[in-house]
Protein backbone atom coordinates (compact mmCIF):
# COMPACT_ATOMS: atom_id res chain seq x y z
CA UNK A 1 0.00 0.00 0.00
CA UNK A 2 1.49 3.49 -0.40
CA UNK A 3 2.70 4.96 2.09
CA UNK A 4 2.98 8.96 2.81
CA UNK A 5 7.23 8.33 3.04
CA UNK A 6 6.62 6.99 -0.63
CA UNK A 7 5.12 9.95 -2.06
CA UNK A 8 7.49 12.35 -0.35
CA UNK A 9 10.86 9.89 -1.81
CA UNK A 10 9.26 10.24 -4.90
CA UNK A 11 8.33 14.50 -5.02
CA UNK A 12 12.02 14.44 -3.71
CA UNK A 13 13.50 12.57 -6.14
CA UNK A 14 12.07 14.72 -9.07
CA UNK A 15 12.81 17.67 -7.05
CA UNK A 16 15.15 19.23 -9.14
CA UNK A 17 15.59 18.55 -13.63
CA UNK A 18 18.70 16.75 -12.47
CA UNK A 19 17.29 13.90 -11.03
CA UNK A 20 14.50 14.17 -12.99
CA UNK A 21 16.59 13.90 -16.27
CA UNK A 22 18.53 10.84 -14.55
CA UNK A 23 15.20 9.24 -14.41
CA UNK A 24 14.04 9.29 -18.08
CA UNK A 25 14.29 6.84 -21.03
CA UNK A 26 13.94 7.18 -24.38
CA UNK A 27 11.94 5.00 -26.44
CA UNK A 28 15.58 3.90 -28.13
CA UNK A 29 18.05 3.56 -25.49
CA UNK A 30 15.13 0.51 -24.05
CA UNK A 31 15.43 -0.93 -27.64
CA UNK A 32 19.00 -0.84 -27.20
CA UNK A 33 19.46 -3.40 -24.74
CA UNK A 34 18.93 -1.36 -21.63
CA UNK A 35 15.34 -2.24 -21.06
CA UNK A 36 16.43 -5.23 -18.81
CA UNK A 37 18.91 -3.07 -16.31
CA UNK A 38 16.29 -0.65 -16.46
CA UNK A 39 13.84 -3.09 -15.14
CA UNK A 40 15.79 -4.92 -12.62
CA UNK A 41 16.65 -1.26 -11.07
CA UNK A 42 12.38 -1.29 -11.25
CA UNK A 43 12.03 -4.41 -9.50
CA UNK A 44 14.99 -4.46 -7.14
CA UNK A 45 15.36 -0.94 -6.21
CA UNK A 46 12.11 0.32 -6.83
CA UNK A 47 12.94 2.90 -9.13
CA UNK A 48 10.43 4.78 -11.24
CA UNK A 49 12.02 5.64 -15.18
CA UNK A 50 9.79 8.09 -17.75
CA UNK A 51 9.50 6.58 -20.92
CA UNK A 52 10.13 9.63 -23.60
CA UNK A 53 9.54 9.25 -26.92
CA UNK A 54 9.95 12.12 -29.81
CA UNK A 55 11.00 14.42 -26.42
CA UNK A 56 7.85 13.88 -24.77
CA UNK A 57 7.17 11.44 -21.72
CA UNK A 58 4.69 8.58 -23.37
CA UNK A 59 4.56 6.52 -20.22
CA UNK A 60 6.20 5.44 -16.72
CA UNK A 61 7.59 2.21 -15.71
CA UNK A 62 7.09 1.53 -11.99
CA UNK A 63 7.14 -1.22 -9.73
CA UNK A 64 4.44 -3.89 -10.40
CA UNK A 65 3.98 -3.76 -6.61
CA UNK A 66 3.19 0.00 -6.98
CA UNK A 67 0.87 -0.69 -9.92
CA UNK A 68 -1.02 -2.71 -7.65
CA UNK A 69 -1.60 -0.22 -4.86
CA UNK A 70 -2.62 3.19 -7.64
CA UNK A 71 -4.89 0.29 -9.34
CA UNK A 72 -6.23 -0.47 -5.84
CA UNK A 73 -6.82 2.87 -4.92
CA UNK A 74 -8.08 3.79 -8.54
CA UNK A 75 -10.64 1.45 -7.50
CA UNK A 76 -11.30 2.60 -4.36
CA UNK A 77 -11.84 6.25 -4.96
CA UNK A 78 -14.26 5.21 -7.92
CA UNK A 79 -16.06 3.32 -5.25
CA UNK A 80 -16.37 5.86 -2.98
CA UNK A 81 -17.24 8.44 -5.54
CA UNK A 82 -20.59 6.06 -6.49
CA UNK A 83 -21.44 5.96 -2.94
CA UNK A 84 -21.46 9.42 -2.19
CA UNK A 85 -23.78 9.77 -5.62
CA UNK A 86 -26.20 7.02 -4.29
CA UNK A 87 -26.58 8.68 -0.79
CA UNK A 88 -27.14 12.48 -2.56
CA UNK A 89 -30.81 11.76 -2.82
CA UNK A 90 -31.25 9.46 -0.04
CA UNK A 91 -34.35 10.32 2.03
CA UNK A 92 -34.57 9.58 5.33
CA UNK A 93 -37.74 7.37 5.30
CA UNK A 94 -35.98 5.33 3.31
CA UNK A 95 -33.27 4.12 5.87
CA UNK A 96 -33.82 1.05 7.54
CA UNK A 97 -31.97 0.97 11.47
CA UNK A 98 -29.16 -1.74 11.21
CA UNK A 99 -30.73 -3.45 14.45
CA UNK A 100 -33.71 -4.06 12.22
CA UNK A 101 -31.33 -5.86 9.61
CA UNK A 102 -29.56 -7.57 12.21
CA UNK A 103 -33.98 -9.06 14.13
CA UNK A 104 -34.86 -9.62 10.29
CA UNK A 105 -31.89 -12.04 10.10
CA UNK A 106 -32.07 -13.27 13.63
CA UNK A 107 -28.66 -12.29 14.68
CA UNK A 108 -27.15 -10.02 17.73
CA UNK A 109 -24.71 -7.48 17.98
CA UNK A 110 -22.87 -9.96 19.82
CA UNK A 111 -23.44 -13.11 17.17
CA UNK A 112 -22.01 -10.64 13.89
CA UNK A 113 -18.92 -9.76 15.92
CA UNK A 114 -18.17 -13.29 16.65
CA UNK A 115 -18.72 -14.21 12.16
CA UNK A 116 -16.44 -10.66 11.40
CA UNK A 117 -13.59 -12.44 13.33
CA UNK A 118 -13.91 -15.42 11.15
CA UNK A 119 -14.28 -13.81 7.92
CA UNK A 120 -11.19 -12.12 6.29
CA UNK A 121 -12.45 -9.28 3.98
CA UNK A 122 -10.13 -7.76 1.43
Amino acid sequence: MLKAGDVVMSKRKFSNLKNLVSYMISVSDLGRGKASKIIEEVAKKKEHYIVIKNNKPQAVIIPIEQYDELMEAQENLELLQLAIERTKNLKEEDHIPFEEILKEDGLTREELKKYIDMVEIE
